[in-house]
């Protein structure tokens, strides 16, 4: 049995307010059923008291006002009334036309491939969804309201790693665990999605000639608003749907709060609740000194009899501070109004999912905190006594036992003798899902290469190994070389350099002072000539790589070697090709360059004239000419004039220009399309 209950009846209360008087008394059967010992009972009812005695003290904390930012109250009246030109917050707002299709889609595409987590804690497990309120805003992109309600999540069919099948039907928000009532691994789960999002917003003002609003279980009331400053009182049906808080100044301007904080406030009556199970909790701990109970039984009735009072239904009251740049005389509240919802049904699998042959977990025991390993129906086959363990797959952990260790072990499995043994090798790391990367200690240099059937592959003796694709390792050590998963060397250690992008490797290396950086594909054929250096690399927005020969003569060239774009004695060419086109530039006597375009056969669309120049982001590229920045098109038109030219920042190219970034002196950001995205 779970001996250290993670939520006490109370604790529990707490954690969900808004809990009804069924769940509670649920609960309540729960705590007492999970009661061990006489013993256990007596120091779970101290806990209980104790959590009572301090719920009941904070609650007689009032909300503590955290500002941000450097402090405004020593400015004086006209500085924070100051009019200077900023930008003008806007009340809250939901378009009329949400693609409900599309946000299917998007919902499937992000939150569908997730994986979720277990942790095993025998005789029990949690399970943690992976999914978060962030997923939800950003993908919907409308504003919502801070609660637990945007997702619902019902797991319909769980999968254990040793074939047996539940069907719970469990229930859950987005910031809640499921618990399992046993420690068996979990493969995968069946699962209904269930996306909560508003379709209207509800407005409230508030003004001191009018500072109470009442609309049944919608209240709100202004308990104080002088200056900056303002104390609201929300219901708990506004505060679970609330969205924002902003306020008009005293020219009507719409203000976005400076600083905000919260607290709650539970009824009386759910305080005389408390108080009272408080008290009957020290009568039955009264009872247990006297030894009143023959039985851990009888003690268990008691409770259940003494604890079932009615509960009543809680509802609360939330306080909200806030203060603003501005003087303000009104407040406006914004919540949620009406809802709709998005559903999808998915499978989703444990993210430490190893493998079918795989029937060993990590475990950590509830009562001491230690690790130990089970099978896939729960059970100890290692015990519990290891400061850390992890599961790097198959029969292989690693970790230590004493929190004094300092280096960490391997550790193999002996499954007949039930024995976890230090392994002769130190993993360091899988590769390649196949291969372990080891060394001989934690602490070792030298590194090698072996597979899941303990089969050296490469040596312990390389400094640096890893793997840019399956099948492939890259060695360093004073060379750079290449080696396929079986050892074979497949390109010899005497570069300084090995890179696999894609389909190709670069494999650079130094010849009298001069770089040469050879292409190959992945099946070793070179695509380029012994004296060729390739000053760019395939990639998915260019098929045509720059190359520059012995004679410093610079050229374009196919994924077949073909030259495509011979060398140009009126440009000079630096750049790698987005969007059909690449950078060329010429240079006068005083080397003053000017930059232009050219497309992939090699003729000029846009002569060099420009000061500056960035390659095209689809339709459009940035251009700087006597100062001022510009986004042009193919045609040489300017599409839009920008305010300022890049800042120290820079600038990040994608291939999507709705994710292309110009970084401008003023810190603002736009995208490649020309508009303001943000502020870095």
């Amino acid at each position: 049995m779970l001996k250290k209950i993670l939520f006490t009846v109370i604790s529990l209360l707490i954690a969900s307010f808004g809990v009804t008087a069924q769940d509670m008394k649920e609960a309540l059967k729960q705590y007492v059923d999970n009661i061990e010992s006489i013993e256990d009972a007596r120091e779970q009812l101290e806990k209980q008291v104790k959590a009572i005695e301090l719920l009941e003290s904070m609650s007689q904390i009032q909300s503590i006002k955290i500002t941000s930012g450097d402090s405004e109250d020593q400015e004086d009246e006209e500085n924070i009334n100051s009019d200077e030109d900023e930008t003008p917050s806007s009340p809250p707002s939901i378009p009329n036309n949400l693609n409900v299709d599309s946000l299917k889609t998007k919902f499937a595409d992000r939150l569908l491939k997730n994986a979720f987590s277990q942790e095993l804690l025998p005789p029990h497990s949690h399970v943690n969804m992976p999914y978060s309120s962030y997923d939800i805003s950003t993908i919907l992109d409308i504003p919502l309201p801070n609660n637990d309600h945007l997702m619902d999540i019902i797991i319909h069919k769980i999968f254990y790693a040793n074939g047996t099948i539940e069907e719970p039907h469990s229930k859950m928000s987005i910031n809640q665990h499921y618990m399992s009532d046993n420690a068996k691994f979990i493969d995968s789960m069946q699962v209904e999605v269930i996306i909560n999002y508003p379709t209207s917003i509800q407005h409230i003002s508030l003004t001191k000639q009018n500072p109470t609003i009442n609309q049944g279980d919608n209240t709100v009331q202004l308990s104080s608003m002088k200056g900056r400053e303002a104390d609201i009182v929300l219901s708990e049906k506004i505060y679970s749907n609330l969205i924002a808080i902003q306020a008009q100044d005293k020219k009507g301007r719409v203000l976005d709060p400076n600083s905000k904080s919260s607290s709650s406030h539970y009824s009386p009556a759910m305080s005389t609740y408390f108080q009272e199970i408080g008290k009957l909790s020290e009568a039955i701990i009264k009872n247990i000194d006297d030894k009143k109970y023959t039985s851990i039984d009888d003690l268990k009735k008691d409770m259940l009899d003494k604890f079932s009072i009615d509960v009543p239904e809680n509802s609360q009251n939330y306080t909200a501070w806030v203060q603003f740049k501005n003087t303000i005389n009104q407040i406006d509240i914004y919540y949620a109004g009406d809802q709709d919802s998005i559903k999808l049904f998915t499978t989703i699998a444990n993210r430490d999912l190893k493998s079918p042959q795989s029937s060993f977990f990590c475990a950590n025991d509830a009562d001491t905190y230690q690790y130990g390993i089970v099978d896939n129906s729960g059970n100890w086959i290692i015990k519990p006594e290891y400061y850390t363990l992890k599961h790097y797959d198959n029969i292989f952990f690693e970790g230590y036992k004493n929190v004094e260790d300092e280096n960490y072990l391997t550790y193999k499995l002996d499954i007949e003798a039930k024995a976890l043994n230090q392994y002769k090798y130190y993993i360091k790391d899988t590769l390649s899902t196949d291969y372990y990367l080891i060394t001989e200690t934690d602490n070792s240099e030298k590194r090698g290469i072996m597979d899941k059937n303990e089969n050296i592959i490469i040596p312990i003796s390389k400094e640096f190994i890893y793997s840019p694709a399956a099948g492939f390792f890259i060695i360093e050590d004073t060379k750079a070389g290449l080696y396929d998963n079986t050892g074979k060397v497949l390109l010899p250690e005497i570069y300084s350099q090995l890179d696999m992008v894609g389909k190709y490797i670069y494999a650079t290396k130094y010849e009298g002072g001069r770089r040469i950086t050879t292409i190959f594909d992945t099946s070793l054929n070179q695509i380029t000539k012994d004296n060729w250096d390739a000053q760019t690399k395939f990639s998915d927005h260019s098929d045509l790589v720059l190359i520059e020969d012995e004679n410093e003569s610079l050229f374009y060239i196919n994924k077949q070697g073909d030259v495509i774009i011979a060398p140009s004695s009126k440009y000079i060419f630096s750049e790698e090709f987005w969007s059909g086109s690449t950078i060329v530039y010429s240079e006068n006597s005083d080397d003053v360059k000017k930059y232009g375009y050219i497309n992939e056969q090699g003729e000029t669309i846009i002569e060099p004239q420009y000061d500056y120049a960035l390659p095209f982001q689809g339709d459009y590229a940035y251009v700087e000419k006597n100062g001022k920045a510009m986004l042009i098109d193919k045609n040489n038109r300017i599409y839009k004039t920008l305010p300022l030219t890049l800042g120290s920042w820079g600038y990040v190219l994608d291939s999507n220009p709705a994710y292309t970034q110009y970084r401008l002196e003023d810190d603002r950001i736009f995208d490649g399309y020309g508009n303001y995205v943000k502020d870095m």
